[in-house]
């Protein structure tokens, strides 16, 4: 809502407890969808479920993070089709590792890449061609592997030559919930 996003344009996809979820957003009048493949398969499931709702572009992001408005702001301002919010620096071993090259992701992945020189937080944009482009690879790797996640796709795309831009958020404040530890770090950063 900070960045200027309205209630009736937020979109969040249940899985897990998605009773108490989806309850919680009714009262926020936050629409939900359910995704009932949610505990066999990986992000790209979720998306599908929501394929409608994405085909006039969107911003996606992880439920385990928190993040400073600004970051959301940047990745709408700029310029690309499909535009990921990254870190450079610092990575942390758990992270989505990035190998971005001024401006352009080179490669996503899990696993060590060898050249990282950023992480993905979790923050993406896309167009209206984004969108169409991201729902047309996650129909074919789907009919593969229920079990595909995000930067699956993600990479994918790249790897074939689609461009797909790097916004730096810089010093801007964002934490990724999965450990403990990191909630107790989260309730400090955005006390």
């Amino acid at each position: 809502k900070k960045a200027g996003i309205e209630i009736g344009d937020i979109v969040v996809i249940t899985g897990c407890l998605s009773k108490k979820l989806e309850k919680f957003c009714q009262e926020l009048d936050v629409k939900t969808l359910f995704n009932p493949f949610y505990d066999v398969s990986g992000m790209a499931a979720s998306l599908w479920t929501a394929k409608e709702e994405l085909k006039e572009g969107f911003l996606f992001l992880y439920s385990d993070i928190l993040f400073d408005s600004a970051i959301v702001q940047e990745l709408l301002a700029g310029q690309g089709d499909i535009r990921l919010a990254i870190k450079k620096d610092g990575l942390r071993q758990e992270a989505e590792k990035v190998i971005e090259d001024r401006g352009i992701i080179k490669s996503i992945s899990k696993d060590e890449l060898g050249k990282e020189n950023s992480e993905f937080i979790g923050l993406a944009k896309f167009s209206n061609i984004g969108a169409e482009k991201t729902i047309k690879e996650l129909a074919n790797m789907l009919k593969e592997n229920l079990n595909v996640s995000f930067i699956n796709i993600i990479n994918t795309l790249v790897q074939r030559g689609e461009p797909v831009a790097a916004c730096d958020i810089k010093n801007a404040c964002f934490i990724d919930i999965d450990f403990p530890e990191d909630l107790k770090r989260a309730a400090e950063l955005f006390a």
